[in-house]
């Protein structure tokens, strides 16, 4: 069995739905903040790329050095950012694809002192995780706006075929 089997829904309900409620919303409702809150729709699309980037794209898949610094400001839109992030989630998904299920937990080294090593399964569901807290903040800025997020689809209340 490949680890996407595990994962799937990722890549068929949990990053369509993200992707969704972020392609909803114009630049000023991206980008506002209500008081008492630090982070914006925009600000939290970001950190989600982030995420993605730092620890599968760099620190477990290798595709840049563990010294390459992540740089929020290169992206001056949605669509550069939504860019990017798809390149980056693509790789992950082609590696799920192609990984089998008993590779998901060889520890792999990471570039931290405080955690030294961390599995692929560990940092799959960590990405995942983090996607969906934070698109759950995504969707209550989006009704702060008096915006309605998208609903969840079905699809992953069905068992694998």
């Amino acid at each position: 069995m490949l680890a996407f089997n595990i994962y799937r829904h990722w890549e068929t309900d949990l990053r369509p739905i993200t992707l969704t409620a972020l392609r909803r919303l114009t630049p000023e409702q991206l980008h506002w903040r209500p008081d008492n809150f630090n982070r914006s729709c925009w600000d939290l699309a970001v950190h989600l790329c982030d995420i993605e980037w730092h620890w599968v794209w760099r620190n477990a898949l290798r595709k840049e050095a563990w010294e390459t610094a992540w740089d929020p400001g290169r992206f001056t839109d949605l669509d550069q950012l939504l860019e990017y992030w798809n390149r980056i989630h693509r790789a992950t998904v082609e590696w799920l694809r192609d990984t089998p299920v008993s590779h998901l937990n060889q520890k792999l080294p990471m570039p931290y002192t405080d955690f030294p090593y961390a599995t692929m399964n560990w940092i799959i569901y960590h990405v995942m995780e983090q996607e969906i807290h934070h698109r759950g903040q995504i969707f209550m800025l989006m009704r702060l706006q008096g915006i309605n997020p998208p609903e969840l689809q079905r699809s992953i209340f069905q068992p694998p075929a």
